[in-house]
């Protein structure tokens, strides 16, 4: 029987870009996923993506859920991560398997705080992970012939200045003068969100160091991965057209 009230409208928790804060997105669609891997281990995954607008701005929201436990295989309930907005302005993604862990959660909390309007903590995480790229860089001379092992998971690594770790990475050749000038700006902007200062800092400022963040992970870690994939195929190509030439 009709009772003349409205349904509740199904929301979901997401950044919004807009606004930068975290709204209850008004859902108008959604659709999800289970698969097992048959070709691996054969765990279980799951994934979900709702649709939706934001209640004060209306932009709209996409969200994606992975599902992170599953009942009655390693769970007693479905357990399901926080939805993060892959539209619009999704999150940054790296294919290298070199980045460390300390780097990617350095950099995923740095991301949480600029979406939530939160500058000098969003500053101070990528400060962090200009820190742990640095560290990760003088350990393992990304610029070597053959690619560095994986990062070790020693929990605690030797501290590196932040100004040292920079000078390191343009003593290595890993960044070029116009790269170098404009970390050693960008630290400015991270040591003023680091000490309790007057000075306040923008959206613009911590976006333009989190991009450069971004630059210098996929510069150093991603390129480099292709870099060295390409010489690889190269150098099969060039012995398969000498094999060909001699036969």
């Amino acid at each position: 029987m009709a009772t003349g009230k409205d349904e509740p409208k199904a929301t979901f928790v997401v950044d919004c870009p807009t606004c930068r804060a975290k709204v209850a997105a008004i859902q108008c669609g959604h659709a999800e996923r289970f698969w097992s891997d048959a070709d691996g281990p054969g765990d279980p995954e799951g994934r979900r993506v709702a649709v939706g607008n934001c209640p004060k701005c209306h932009t709209i929201l996409v969200g994606e859920q992975r599902q992170i436990a599953f009942e009655n295989w390693d769970s007693d309930e479905d357990v399901w991560s926080d939805f993060t907005r892959v539209f619009p302005e999704p999150p940054k993604t790296f294919a290298s398997w070199r980045i460390p862990n300390v780097v990617r959660d350095s950099l995923t909390e740095a991301e949480k705080s600029l979406q939530a309007g939160a500058n000098i903590a969003g500053c101070v995480m990528l400060g962090r992970t200009l820190e742990a790229i640095c560290h990760d860089v003088i350990e393992n001379d990304v610029n070597s012939t053959a690619l560095p092992s994986a990062p070790s998971s020693a929990s605690n690594p030797k501290r590196i200045i932040l100004a040292q770790g920079i000078q390191a990475l343009k003593d290595k050749g890993v960044i070029d003068e116009r790269l170098y000038k404009w970390s050693t700006e960008l630290r400015i902007i991270r040591n003023l969100a680091a000490h309790p200062t007057e000075v306040s800092i923008t959206h613009a400022d911590a976006e333009d160091l989190k991009i450069f963040v971004q630059a210098l992970i996929e510069y150093v870690y991603d390129l480099a991965d292709r870099y060295e994939d390409f010489k690889i195929r190269q150098a099969f190509a060039a012995r398969r057209k000498e094999k060909n030439s001699n036969n």
